[in-house]
């Protein structure tokens, strides 16, 4: 048994609306835990998130494509219910997981770059069906595959190979230490890279590790 994790970026005809206004709110963390496509053609879907809450409600409430939905929460953390109108995209995709034999590994996480992260376990065969047969409008780039291990996977794998490097960087050299031992450019000396590099791949690492403490800290 074996997992690829992929990240899918839509072109520009492939976002619907409601999505466009969504990603305008810039929220710091966005996860899909479950999607259906229902008998009427409408999705529910079940989401957490962190940022805008207020803005969020503002959104679903005034788009045409929500049906109904419920969000509780604050912007340190929020769940989400949401039933819209299934569009073009939605509809293939989810239609094409009931046709393979690939299984989704949830959450689907939203990237900062206006991707959707997803791991899917199942054979090498499978994998190269789903990969070969996404639609036109979507591109699907390979982030990471291997044998698959029951069970949730270390947040550290979820991070990139540069990622990796920069945070062992900075725990070698006590930047997570009180009080704090190393600065940006002293990360940035040890890995070759730009302390705004540094600082960006930081914020990304930090935002990582925090959403999943997060949702694991729900799951009690």
């Amino acid at each position: 048994m074996r997992y690829v994790t992929v990240v899918a970026y839509p072109d520009e005809e492939g976002f619907t609306r409601l999505d466009r206004r969504v990603n305008e709110l810039g929220l710091a963390y966005r996860a899909i835990h479950r999607m259906e496509l229902l008998d009427d053609d409408t999705v529910a879907m079940f989401a957490e998130g962190r940022g805008d809450i207020a803005g969020l409600r503002r959104v679903l409430s005034e788009s045409p494509e929500v049906f109904e939905f419920s969000v509780t929460g604050d912007d340190d953390g929020f769940f989400s219910y949401t039933r819209y109108a299934a569009d073009d995209l939605t509809r293939m995709v989810m239609e094409g997981r009931r046709e393979s034999s690939h299984l989704m590994d949830m959450p689907v996480e939203h990237t900062a770059d206006g991707g959707l992260r997803m791991t899917l376990i199942g054979t090498e065969a499978a994998f190269a069906d789903v990969l070969s047969e996404q639609p036109e409008d979507v591109r699907v780039e390979v982030e990471r595959t291997g044998p698959y291990t029951p069970g949730p996977r270390h947040v550290v794998s979820r991070l990139t190979e540069r990622q990796r490097e920069v945070l062992e960087a900075a725990v070698d050299l006590g930047y997570y230490r009180e009080p704090r031992e190393a600065t940006h450019d002293e990360i940035a000396a040890a890995t070759g890279l730009s302390e705004t590099t540094v600082g960006e791949h930081l914020r990304k690492i930090e935002a990582t590790v925090f959403s999943s403490l997060h949702a694991g800290a729900t799951d009690r």
